[in-house]
């Protein structure tokens, strides 16, 4: 089997897909990095203080931009392009709305919030202090985050990339000119702000892009379909928001419990183990966002064939990454701590102790985390939700608290991988249960078993005769009348005609018994679309630009 096109796809999402990632979380960390190094460890302590309302950032990207994301690429895919044009309205509009308003709360109410957010008397004038900017990092981030959500599904990765690229290199760089040159805790955040006020402003470009997909419609800002559109993204991005939601809750607990037993030791511990997680979930989470964007056009198709491969390279690469940063956490600790100057300090050792048990985490995380966004992706939300439940929230909380009592400080960095067995063992007994009820599916991934003898893929390029011969072939095996073969052949020779040389064309064949399903998916130009509807009638074939690809699908009924 072939999977140029799949893996061709996978390899342009990736990368721009963990810069998203990257987007979102490493800003808290660069920061904590120079304040660590240019004010000290109460400061780096003070970030952890804010954790929990950062996090929120998290949430509405996740719930705005990927639940939205995922019902505008099943419409697209249903050929549904106003239905697509009005979830990307509604998730711009709303991630707006709901930081502005976060933002704005929180700039009331921010004395009491340092307060209940547990900031203790060292580190509470330095929370103050950095939250000055912080909420305008809210809005300007989440509004980035959520359109370049939308602009790497829509044929432009490379532009998604540059954004994120050009935010991030302006916040490292205006983190060292205001810190080291003695602006205070206040600067770090003002550094964040401009840098995705910047990235924000480059997205205009995306706006005045004449080949964008994606368009707003003023059809969705009607207020009926504006409340039930946000009910359905929100329905669906709930599961991948849930982690950031629990991700809260459980940061806040943590926080004021770290806060009585540990105290500011324990704080400045927990943000450290904080960042390495958030450098781990750069790829980890990134390739499962990716898999979320890539699994529904596969998934909804019936094509397991490449779902199978795709969970397959997905798995490979977050292992393989999660085992390395692991390794060298147990290696060389100090080298992690020394990015903060804390390897010669009081902390060093107590720290280092706790990266190395906290670390195993990211090895035994990698699977519950990619089957929540998996789930999402196939619209299993009820599912989902429950796995983000277990793993994330219920599970550390109830073995970081037992396990501490049982054998002290180290029990807190050993709860969250002893989570993460227990979480897999439920999961696996829950989704028994549930294909008891639907016996069609089967394995973790719900994959239709019986009917991968009755599906065939193939790739074309214009200079393989041989595999066009095949596929034709296979189509007369199942019967296919001289008519529809004619069709398919016709429909290679447009693509193959007005596209470039090295275009590959994939071919999906599905038997349904009743009548057999041709589904065809390109990387190729998008005017070639046009060609097709000029020789083939609407009503004879759909034509969809899904993902980047150019879509077609063909059926015949047998009867």
């Amino acid at each position: 089997m072939n999977f140029k096109i799949a893996n061709s796809k996978f390899k342009e999402l990736l990368l721009p897909t963990m810069l998203i990632v990257m987007a979102l979380n490493i800003s808290s960390v660069v920061d904590s990095v120079f304040v660590g190094i240019f004010i000290g460890e109460y400061a780096v302590g003070a970030i952890e203080v804010l954790e929990p309302v950062i996090l929120l950032v998290t949430v509405f990207e996740w719930l705005f931009g990927l639940g939205g994301q995922i019902l505008a690429l099943n419409k697209k895919a249903e050929f549904d392009t106003e239905g697509s044009n009005r979830y990307f309205t509604v998730s711009i509009v709303l991630s707006f709305v709901a930081s502005l308003i976060m933002a704005i709360f929180c700039v009331i109410f921010m004395d009491p919030l340092a307060s209940l957010l547990h900031a203790t008397p060292a580190n509470k004038p330095l929370v103050l202090e950095y939250s000055r900017y912080l909420f305008g990092c809210f809005i300007v981030s989440t509004v980035a985050g959520v359109l370049t959500q939308y602009i790497r599904v829509d044929g432009q990765p490379n532009f998604a990339t540059a954004v994120i690229i050009i935010a991030n290199v302006i916040n490292l760089f205006l983190d060292y000119i205001f810190l080291s040159s003695g602006m205070g805790m206040s600067s770090a955040s003002l550094a964040t702000f401009i840098g995705y006020t910047v990235g924000l402003a480059v997205c205009i470009l995306y706006a005045r892009n004449p080949k964008r997909t994606f368009k707003f419609t003023r059809a969705a800002l009607k207020l009926k379909t504006f409340i039930k559109t946000s009910a359905e993204m929100i329905k669906v991005g709930f599961p991948g928001a849930s982690i950031g939601v629990f991700d809260v809750i459980f940061v806040y607990i943590l926080n004021y419990f770290l806060a009585i037993t540990l105290g500011d030791t324990g704080l400045t511990t927990y943000m450290l183990c904080m960042d390495a997680l958030v450098i781990a979930s750069i790829i980890d989470v990134g390739i499962s966002e990716t898999l979320t964007s890539i699994i529904p056009i596969y998934y909804a198709k019936h094509d397991y064939v490449n779902v199978n491969h795709l969970i397959k390279i997905s798995l490979i690469i977050s292992v393989v990454a999660a085992v390395i940063l692991t390794l060298m956490i147990w290696i060389w600790p100090e080298g992690f701590l020394a990015l903060y100057n804390f390897h010669h300090k009081d902390i060093a050792g107590f720290a280092a102790h706790a990266l190395r048990l906290y670390s195993l985490f990211f090895l035994l995380s990698i699977l519950p985390n990619l089957l929540v966004f998996y789930y999402e992706a196939i619209e299993r939300s009820v599912l989902s939700t429950a796995v983000s439940t277990l793993y994330t929230l219920v599970l550390p909380l109830i073995s970081v608290f037992v396990l501490y009592n049982l054998i002290g400080s180290d029990g807190i960095w050993l709860g969250f991988p002893v989570a993460c067995i227990i979480s897999m063992i439920l999961i696996v007994i829950i989704v028994k249960v549930i294909q008891k009820r639907e016996s069609k599916y089967s394995g973790l991934f719900f994959i239709e078993e019986a009917l991968i003898p009755k599906t065939k893929n193939f790739v074309l390029t214009d200079n393989d005769i041989n595999a066009r011969e095949e596929c034709i072939q296979h189509l007369k095996n199942l019967n296919a009348d001289d008519e529809f073969c004619s069709n398919a052949n016709k429909i290679f020779d447009v693509i193959f005609d007005t596209n470039p040389h090295d275009t590959y064309v994939e071919v999906l064949v599905i038997d349904y018994d009743d009548n057999i399903h041709l589904d065809i998916k390109y990387d190729g130009e998008h005017e070639n679309l046009k060609h097709l509807k000029n020789n083939f009638p609407k009503d004879l074939l759909k034509y969809a630009e899904v993902l980047g690809f150019n879509t077609i699908e063909y059926v015949m009924d047998k009867s």
